[in-house]
């Protein structure tokens, strides 16, 4: 606020707007006049800024941090026993939409576990069976997953109780859901087995994942995943064709497949576009 004096002057003086201006004082944040522009327009100031106040001062200042640096903040930790008290005090200073609950080490055991062969493990959901789980459910194999011992039935099922039942999932994956919706870019994953729905080098579904931004099309989505391989044309589910022109957005299939096919390699490659939503099922 000391230099606010003479940066109103010297806006009066040259006769700036008032993206100019702040472009100038923001420059060093690595600002652009179209950063600027999006933090009034989203503010709807209608009063001059030579008359602005100190409190609107102050708000532009966050809307423009909003802005040019939007922040998850991640609450790990969820499985403790205390967890309650300080979610509720660090709720009540910052924005709950940004909040993401989270526990790290819960999802780092689970997918230990599923590793090892002791339990299945959706991620990013609170579904979690054990071998005892499946035969319950009809398979007379229990999945082909190891059997536990009392310790390890004890953890899970205590991880159920404090983490899983109680937030819904251990919130690593959301994290990332929440950053990547934040940031307005659509997930892409593309595979090679469209049957399987595995990509290169892997037997797990899903597991190599392209960010685009919002209003990509589809052979934009291409090029970015095969560069500059010529593309014959866009199938999707059930043999229909696809425009080249049409926008990848999250949600508007649970499952699209894109086949893009190229005329010097004769291979191809699936793209799978779903929502965040469908990953959860």
């Amino acid at each position: 606020m000391a230099k606010w004096g003479s940066v109103k002057r010297r806006h009066i003086a040259v006769k700036a707007t008032a993206v100019e201006t702040l472009q100038g004082q923001f420059s060093g944040y690595g600002s652009t006049s179209a950063v600027i522009a999006r933090t009034l327009d989203r503010m709807g100031l209608k009063e001059p800024l030579e008359h602005w106040s100190d409190e609107t001062i102050d708000a532009v200042v966050n809307a423009f941090t909003d802005e040019k640096f939007p922040t998850v903040i991640a609450l790990n930790k969820i499985d403790h026993a205390d967890a309650d008290k300080n979610i509720s005090k660090i709720a009540k200073m910052q924005d709950p939409k940004r909040i993401v609950l989270c526990s790290a080490i819960s999802e780092v055991f689970l997918r230990k576990l599923a590793k090892q062969g002791f339990v299945k493990y959706t991620e990013g959901s609170e579904f979690v069976d054990t071998r005892e789980d499946l035969i319950a459910d009809g398979d007379p194999d229990g999945g082909g997953l190891k059997e536990l011992d009392e310790k390890l039935k004890t953890r899970i099922e205590n991880l159920k109780d404090m983490v899983l039942y109680r937030f819904g999932s251990t919130g690593v994956v959301q994290v990332l859901q929440r950053a990547a919706e934040l940031l307005g870019l659509v997930p892409v994953f593309p595979v090679r087995n469209v049957g399987a729905l595995t990509g290169t080098g892997s037997e797990k579904v899903f597991r190599d994942c392209v960010l685009v931004k919002k209003g990509t099309t589809v052979a934009e989505c291409a090029r970015k995943v095969m560069g500059d391989a010529p593309l014959a044309y866009v199938e999707g589910a059930g043999g229909v064709r696809v425009s080249e022109d049409a926008i990848v957005s999250v949600g508007s299939n649970d499952v699209s497949f894109f086949v893009l096919f190229m005329f010097n390699s004769l291979t191809f490659l699936d793209l799978i576009l779903q929502g965040w939503q469908s990953m959860k099922g």
